[in-house]
């Protein structure tokens, strides 16, 4: 494998900013966020640390087993200069998917991984996007669906929409039925941002 190729991250790599929080274990229809447009501008090239080959090799090892036998507990990744960040919904399962990556990689072994708690796996968020596009294609919603998926903290999904669409409780009440139990967040962006290879788009099952 090449580690250094793309890693497969829930939204684009480089993402320093991350939640901590959880997704809610309380079963039935989750409560839908509409978020408004955002105003901060991405960092750029000058002011965005760069990341080391060792922690782009550390995170496409974990992916690999996110993807394989570790699939039921992975949630998604992060990286910043110096470590990885994993969310699982299993701690204890993920201490062993990161040793299971060490000993795959062992040029892997000395970079730092945090892992923290998440609600829901890759491939329940993976599942949630496709169903929302499956139901748009069905019947479109009341505003246009650009791209849908993972949250970087597995917490649920986020659906990219126009900026009417982001300000609509309606269509996030549509989206949100679609996606089932998964929680869904409302974005605004445009096609052209969703056919940018690091917009958000559904996570692979594996």
């Amino acid at each position: 494998m090449n580690r250094r190729a793309a890693v497969a991250l829930p939204l684009a790599v480089g993402a320093f900013a991350l939640l901590t929080a959880c997704g809610s274990a309380a079963t039935g229809t989750p409560a839908v966020a509409v978020a408004a447009p955002p105003t901060a501008s991405a960092p750029s090239a000058d002011t965005t640390p760069s990341i080391a080959g060792a922690v782009t090799d550390t995170a496409s090892a974990l992916g690999e087993q996110g993807r394989g036998e570790f699939g039921d507990v992975y949630g998604s990744l992060s990286v910043d200069a110096h470590h990885v960040v994993l969310y699982a919904t299993d701690p204890v399962r993920a201490r062993n998917m990161v040793e299971a990556a060490h000993r795959a990689h062992p040029d892997t072994a000395g970079v730092d991984v945090e892992i923290r708690a998440c609600q829901y796996t890759a491939r329940d968020q993976s599942r949630a996007s496709a169903q929302v596009f499956a139901a748009q294609q069905r019947k479109p919603f009341s505003f246009p669906v650009f791209a849908s998926g993972s949250s970087p903290d597995g917490i649920g999904i986020v659906v990219t929409t126009s900026e009417e669409g982001a300000k609509s409780p309606a269509f996030a009440r549509e989206v949100q039925q679609a996606a089932g139990s998964v929680p869904v967040r409302v974005n605004a962006g445009s096609r052209a941002s969703a056919a940018d290879p690091t917009a958000l788009a559904p996570v692979a099952a594996g």
